[in-house]
């Protein structure tokens, strides 16, 4: 028999502070984080030194992580650790009285998180008139690069570095896909608690897209937003969007099985209903999602979530010309004639593209609109694109409903999609 899942921590690290009372109010009053980043090391290009983004907020990795292990992280990993340390203080539970083999660690991460200034010094000296001359960087540069550059942001850091913090020795997985990798972790993290495999798990993800390679990467393919508003730069849906704003952030839950959180007295955030992945590329040739894929994943965390339609659905709502027409035929694809009556609120029009940590960050507001009974709202949606019709909770308000379960929507840009079904716990 399939065991229940309650949600029991959240940790969040976001650009609206490291506090769960914080980040709500914020998404409630329909705030926007999203501002100019000026003179970033390292970024010498036309495009210019500054950055449109949303950088973390009144964050200190010192308060949450000792300074030993805090010289073997990059920036984007301490995010994570610390999102995994403040879920479990704030779930309660005594990890030490674990069975450690019962104990789970589910990440989701982007794969490498290099420092880019650990790096730099090298590669300035190898720097000849704008030529870089790789034999100097080998001979005169590389002595300048911190020896640990590499290992600071390797992919599976969050995973050892909280596994070691809890013992945890149970079933474990670094799922490293980008965009969609948190919301993976959460429904790897629910199926093993479910089916019997561990317990208790750790589940979420971390990400900056703005370091300094990721920047360079977005800005080539054409995707950011070009805007020099930044309060207005992120738009979904909206018929004036250029593309997503880069973020960063982290965000980690604590689950385990309902019936013990109960057992324990523990604060019960939501529960987990269901989870479903599908993989659809829009176009082979085509960087992003698919109607067919949001329609698919959609669907299947419904079934596994029992059937019946969600009060509301947290929309991927990437602000790209494709991906926010793609996401709005797959909504009619499951929801038919009804979808018009389905909120799909976009929280990125708020803080951005954090993307590895954007499932995990968006189903943790998620979790807080159900308890709260309030949707925040799409902000920036002044000039509805025609062919994005739904209903997407525009303006700068949270919207009061009767929410009892919601959907999570999420994607990367090579077609893997994932959705979850998320509901009060009662």
């Amino acid at each position: 028999m399939k065991r229940r899942v309650a949600i029991t921590g959240i940790g969040v690290v976001t650009p609206f502070g490291c506090d769960l009372s914080s980040f709500w109010r914020a998404l409630a009053d329909g705030r926007s984080a999203i501002t100019r980043i000026e003179s970033v090391e390292g970024l010498d290009e036309p495009a210019g030194r500054s950055i449109i983004g949303a950088g973390v907020t009144h964050f200190s990795a010192r308060e949450h992580i000792d300074l030993k292990s805090l010289r073997l992280m990059s920036p984007a990993v301490a995010f994570g650790v610390a999102a995994a340390h403040l879920a479990a203080a704030d779930s309660g539970l005594e990890f030490g009285a674990l069975d450690p083999t019962r104990l789970g660690v589910f990440v989701g991460s982007r794969g490498h998180s290099s420092d880019r200034k650990d790096l730099m010094p090298g590669v300035r000296r190898a720097m000849n008139d704008g030529t870089f001359c790789l034999d100097t960087f080998g001979a005169e540069g590389l002595p300048l690069v911190h020896p640990m550059w590499l290992l600071k942001g390797l992919a599976n850091n969050v995973l050892y570095f909280v596994s070691l913090k809890y013992n945890a020795q149970g079933m474990n997985n670094n799922i490293s896909m980008g965009g969609v990798a948190a919301t993976m972790a959460i429904g790897e993290a629910f199926r093993a608690i479910q089916r019997g495999f561990v317990d208790v798990a750790f589940a979420g993800g971390y990400d900056s897209a703005l370091d300094v390679d990721r920047v360079q990467m977005f800005r080539a393919s054409g995707l950011v937003s070009t805007s020099a508003d930044p309060a207005n730069a992120s738009r979904p849906f909206d018929s004036r969007r250029d593309g997503f704003v880069p973020a960063e952030g982290a965000g980690f839950w604590v689950l385990e099985s309902f019936e013990s959180a109960v057992g324990r007295g523990a604060h019960l955030h939501g529960e987990v209903l269901g989870y479903g992945s599908a993989a659809a590329p829009h176009q082979v040739t085509t960087l992003g999602p698919s109607a067919r894929g949001f329609a698919g994943a959609l669907s299947t965390a419904l079934a596994d979530a029992g059937g019946g339609r969600p009060d509301a659905v947290f929309a991927f709502g990437l602000a790209t010309r494709s991906s926010d027409i793609e996401e709005t035929r797959g909504l009619r694809t499951v929801f038919g004639g009804d979808a018009g009556s389905v909120p799909v609120p976009a929280l990125k029009s708020m803080f951005g593209n954090t993307v590895a940590a954007s499932g995990a960050i968006e189903a943790a507001a998620a979790v807080l609109a159900l308890s709260k009974r309030l949707l925040p709202p799409t902000i920036n949606l002044t000039d509805p694109d025609p062919a994005c019709d739904l209903d997407y909770v525009a303006g700068s308000r949270a919207r009061s409903l009767p929410l009892r379960s919601v959907a999570i929507n999420n994607a990367n840009l090579a077609g893997a999609h994932a959705a979850l079904i998320l509901g009060r716990a009662e």
